[in-house]
């Protein structure tokens, strides 16, 4: 099995879609028909959740109309934020089946099956056509991939001049060990945390200009404490959860947004 099937198969394991629709009707929404403020962000799985979205959105420029590209977009949260929230038209390309199932499904369910639209594919060979999208952004996804540079060329292809790469990734800024199991994998096999230089490097490579770089460690702390207090998000384990507190309060992991634009 390679690298990109273990990681399909460790966010394929669990049915979240399921656990999503029973929370809602637990809280006395309708699962057929609701707005995707009513998931109160379960269904975005990264630092931050829906409050980090809107920054990376507002700070990516997303904008009314922009034809936007989610790379690894899991459930479809973030894709279904920027369509409700931002007036973007959003395609999104997961790698695991179960998550395009659910994305597909959850957004219907939200009635912005006109302005999401969902394929399943590999972020390194997009099936996409090139010069397509205004923006694209990465969140909380580039930690399962290895060949980084292979997916921001392929981002690159699928701009068109002047367009923006926003990267928002837990990312390598001291130290070496990590204790696993995290919220992205299991074991070191398949997780591929870097420092921000090796997404600089990659970005420039791929004839992106890099624009802005922010550390976002305090708030990553703060969200996670909530989140362990809390018990977690649907699917994702408290055990992982912890790991990655220890791994941010030591100083060996953050979270780290990236902005680049390719040259118009």
């Amino acid at each position: 099995m390679g690298y990109e099937e273990s990681v399909a198969a460790h966010y394929g394991s669990t049915n979240v879609e399921e656990l999503l629709l029973a929370a809602l009707a637990r809280d006395g929404k309708d699962p057929e028909h609701f707005e995707p403020a009513d998931l109160h962000g379960a269904d975005q799985l990264h630092i931050g959740g829906p409050i980090a979205t809107t920054r990376v959105a507002g700070r990516a420029g997303i904008a009314q109309g922009h034809r936007v590209l989610d790379i690894g977009s899991g459930m479809g949260g973030v894709a279904r934020h920027l369509a409700a929230d931002f007036g973007a038209i959003v395609h999104g390309v997961d790698l695991t089946p179960e998550f395009v199932t659910a994305a597909r499904s959850l957004t219907e369910r939200t009635g912005l099956s006109e302005a999401v639209t969902f394929s399943q594919g590999s972020a390194l060979a997009l099936p996409l056509a090139d010069s397509t999208f205004d923006a694209a952004v990465m969140i909380h996804v580039g930690m399962n991939i290895r060949d980084k540079d292979k997916v921001l060329t392929e981002a690159a292809r699928v701009l068109r001049p002047g367009g923006i790469m926003a990267v928002y990734d837990v990312m390598l800024v001291g130290g070496d060990a990590e204790d696993y199991p995290l919220p992205w994998a299991d074991t070191a096999d398949t997780s591929f945390v870097q420092p921000p230089l090796a997404y600089s490097d990659a970005l420039s490579q791929a004839g992106f200009e890099v624009d802005v770089e922010a550390k976002t460690l305090n708030e990553g702390i703060e969200f996670l404490e909530r989140a362990i207090a809390s018990g977690g998000p649907a699917g994702v384990a408290v055990p992982a959860l912890a790991n990655l507190l220890a791994a941010f309060r030591a100083g060996i992991l953050a979270p780290v947004e990236i902005y680049a634009h390719l040259p118009g």
